[in-house]
């Protein structure tokens, strides 16, 4: 594959991510999402601990008053911490210099301290009410079989490929020589091939990289944007423009086009040849 080819595919994915941005659809659904608090690290484990297959959460009232939806009869609440603020009196030593001396003295002062205490919170498959929008990106099985060819290259990388059952909304993941695929009935063959070429792009190029500054943003998009340039080559489309829409903030595509172009053209190049 040419680098002109990759670049006019990745100009192409550029033009398809504004479009999705600027559609009333995703502008709905990145309104409804944005009413949700943002969680800690250590909330997010307790969601999961007590609710894995979570996916909204928020508070009785706030379920209520921003969504007009209602928590179900007899649904659990899912224990997080939330912080607040009290004021408690205080006793200080305070140092004067009186004649040359240095005198202490104890003074009583109000200071404000912050604790933590136990809040719950809700699911939203806890809830009923108004209709939630939903952010459809599943794609649509294809004839050309490209999961296997895939999992010969990742091998033949020396990365393992695992598939098995993972939490809901967890398709896949990438840690450094190991990719694990979901192999539950919420994904298609194709849906899989896409996740996995997304994986070993990770791999590819994120995994002993020499750039550790790298954002989020950036990460995700080279990822997705090489695993599009190769599922494109073989004629599958796996909608890449809804998945980055949710994560391009800033950057530019044709910013990484050369680490994008490298890893693409390998994993082309190590499919063709087996």
């Amino acid at each position: 594959m040419s680098n002109q080819k990759v670049k006019e595919l990745l100009e192409n994915l550029e033009e398809r991510i504004e479009e999705v941005q600027s559609s009333k659809e995703f502008k709905e659904y990145l309104r409804f999402f944005s009413k949700f608090h943002d969680y800690s690290y250590q909330n997010i484990l307790l969601i999961k601990m007590q609710k894995p297959s979570a996916r909204l959460v928020a508070g009785y009232k706030q379920w209520q008053k921003k969504f007009d939806r209602h928590v179900k009869k007899g649904e659990k609440g899912i224990m997080i911490m939330a912080p607040y603020k009290y004021k408690k009196k205080v006793t200080e030593l305070k140092k004067d210099k009186v004649g040359g001396e240095i005198i202490e003295r104890e003074v009583e002062k109000e200071k404000e301290f912050v604790s933590f205490r136990p809040v719950y919170v809700f699911d939203v498959s806890q809830t009923a009410g108004k209709e939630i929008p939903e952010w459809e990106i599943e794609v649509n099985e294809a004839e050309n079989n490209l999961l296997d060819p895939l999992k010969s290259y990742a091998i033949k990388e020396g990365i393992i490929v695992e598939f098995k059952e993972l939490r809901e909304g967890l398709k896949g993941y990438s840690e450094g020589s190991k990719i694990v695929v979901d192999e539950s009935e919420s994904l298609n063959s194709t849906e899989q091939t896409s996740v996995l070429a997304h994986e070993i792009a990770h791999e590819k190029l994120h995994y002993d990289c020499k750039d550790k500054e790298l954002s989020k943003e950036i990460v995700e998009l080279e990822a997705e944007a090489t695993a599009f340039v190769v599922m494109e080559y073989f004629n599958i489309d796996i909608l890449s423009e809804k998945y980055l829409a949710l994560y391009k903030k800033s950057h530019n595509l044709m910013d990484s086009f050369k680490r994008i172009n490298r890893v693409s053209k390998n994993i082309i190049e190590g499919i063709s040849c087996i």
